[in-house]
């Protein structure tokens, strides 16, 4: 199969989860004998990782007559739209099913986030940091409000714009892939739609192609980490900061120390507000192209993100052996944690219970032990492998059906 993926950006591994699992299917689908191309709308500033050969850039106003040349071209079979932000999708996913309308060109449409996600706003400290600090004013009004008023007030008065928003999917793609299934319901209450067999789900694949043998267990660090894009919104790094006081407040784990991993727009807000807490043992290390190593050498793993698709961190931390606590904010959550055997499920925003569930972990090594050993046996499900065979099973099923509908000649 000539494989096409659809993306805003040139894909770098180091921008986040979409760019990672992009980057690891397509690789997957050349080893497999299928060939990758990639077309993108902006450059990157980051490291990329796509073949210069296979790449192409669209431009704004002439992607009909682009897309048009590069299906007949590279003969396409399959269009994987990765596009995030509502804006692109809007525009580009009806030009793309016009252009592959009565041809054998497939089109699918992936949503890598939670469904409703845009319907949580942000603490109140950051949308007001943010009001002084940056331009967007109107994005950190909007979180403000949010938090504020109830979500079913939102949804009620701007009902037919989240239609909308949710049917742009729908209805210019063959089929529309969910990162679980625990989220198809969400999307068709917002999308006004009944699940049928255009809905699929499949998981994200993990990053790296090794587990951490047990024997490398005994090397691990009095360490726990965070890996995350440092944006306050959806990664609600502050709760992080705020558990972590309570940590150096406890006088017990004066020998263990935390360490963040990421750059984003709210970097100095966080350090800021390590300063102001007065955390003591944390590190913030920004962006890194080798996070492997922060796997290897720490024992825990923190997620307190509001919101997230999937949370690839999750399970990279399990493959590596790094027990992994996470707020149940997420309806996917449990496909990746079971908890109290390969990681812990705090109830969301439960600052206390988190505390304790991370003091529990410091203070039993012999159980975080055996909870790591959990975590890497069950890792190998989310395998390239196996997430890949789904993927071409999928694109496989999905062109069979188009022989089936298209009539003959």
């Amino acid at each position: 199969m000539n494989i096409l993926f659809l993306n805003e950006m040139d894909v770098s591994p180091m921008r986040g989860g979409i760019d990672q699992i992009t980057l690891t299917l397509g690789r997957y689908f050349e080893k497999r004998g299928h060939h990758c191309f990639l077309a993108y709308g902006e450059e990157s500033s980051l490291p990329t990782a796509f073949p210069a050969e296979v790449k192409m850039r669209y431009e704004y106003g002439k992607e009909k007559e682009q897309f048009a040349q590069w299906i007949s071209e590279k003969n396409i079979d399959i269009i994987v739209s990765k596009l995030g932000d509502i804006g692109p999708k809007k525009r580009l996913l009806p030009i793309i099913r016009e252009v592959t309308r009565g041809t054998r060109t497939k089109v699918v449409a992936c949503l890598h986030a939670m469904p409703g996600e845009e319907l949580i706003g942000n603490s109140i400290p950051n949308s007001f940091y943010r009001l002084l600090h940056e331009k967007d004013r109107k994005s950190s009004l909007k979180d403000i409000a949010l938090e504020i008023i109830p979500t079913s007030w939102f949804q009620f008065f701007f009902h037919k714009k989240l239609r909308n928003r949710y049917r742009v999917l729908y209805d210019n793609a063959d089929k529309v892939v969910l990162l679980s299934t625990a989220f198809n319901d969400r999307f068709a209450e917002l999308g006004d739609l009944e699940i049928d067999d255009k809905f699929a789900a499949i998981n994200s694949a993990l990053t790296f192609d090794e587990f951490l043998p047990e024997s490398e267990l005994a090397k691990k660090q009095k360490e726990v980490m965070i890996l995350a894009r440092m944006d306050e919104k959806p990664k609600r790094i502050s709760s992080a900061l705020k558990i972590w006081r309570k940590v150096n407040q406890s006088g017990k784990y004066d020998d263990w120390k935390l360490t963040i991993v990421g750059g984003g727009r709210d970097l100095s807000y966080f350090q800021k507000m390590a300063k102001r807490l007065k955390l003591k043992n944390i590190s913030f290390e920004g962006r890194q192209e080798d996070a492997l190593r922060y796997y290897r050498r720490s024992s825990i793993f923190m997620m307190t993100s509001r919101y997230e698709g999937w949370g690839l961190t999750l399970t990279e931390s399990q493959q590596n052996g790094v027990v992994p606590i996470a707020f149940y904010s997420y309806a996917s959550l449990p496909e990746i944690i079971d908890d109290g055997h390969n990681g812990f499920i705090v109830r969301d925003g439960d600052i206390n219970a988190y505390y304790e569930r991370l003091s529990w972990l410091m203070d039993h090594p012999d159980e975080r032990k055996a909870m790591a050993l959990e975590a890497i046996s069950t890792s190998p499900r989310f395998m390239a492998e196996v997430i890949g065979e789904k993927w071409l099973t999928l694109f496989s099923d999905t062109l069979k059906q188009l022989a089936t509908d298209m009539p003959a000649e």
